[in-house]
């Protein structure tokens, strides 16, 4: 079984809804969320979760404020990266299993990472600029 169908197999039996998109990646939902896993099929140790998308960025003030957001956010909560893709933010959780199904015991600590790393961006971009 390669990694793509072990984590599709994985979130059926957890009780998400997988679905393969056109790349070959999974994405499955969280609370309205779409997720994506990366199977990185040339490395085995290799995991990557993602919640792609969250945050737009409208303007060039406003990407000045995400990137400032984001580095603090990745500074202060564990594991979790927060970074600008063109004009939105991502959340990511990158990790090395040895196997490679050694993923699953902490799956849900990686989505509740992604979740206040998220929170913690969201937090610091609404606060007022002083």
């Amino acid at each position: 079984m390669n990694k793509a169908q072990m984590y599709y197999e994985f979130l059926k039996e957890e009780g998400y809804v997988p679905r393969y998109d056109a790349d070959g990646d999974i994405v499955f939902k969280v609370e309205g969320m779409s997720y994506v896993l990366f199977p990185s099929e040339d490395d085995d140790e290799y995991f990557r979760l993602s919640l792609p998308n969250f945050w737009k960025i409208e303007s060039d003030e406003e990407r000045q404020r995400a990137l400032v957001a984001a580095c603090r956010v990745n500074a202060e909560i564990k594991v979790v990266k927060v970074y600008p893709v063109a004009d939105n933010v991502w959340a990511s959780v990158e990790m090395l299993f040895d196997p490679p199904d050694a993923f699953k015991p902490v799956f849900s600590r990686a989505l509740r990472v992604i979740r206040a790393g998220v929170e913690h961006f969201a937090s610091i971009m609404r606060t007022p600029v002083q």
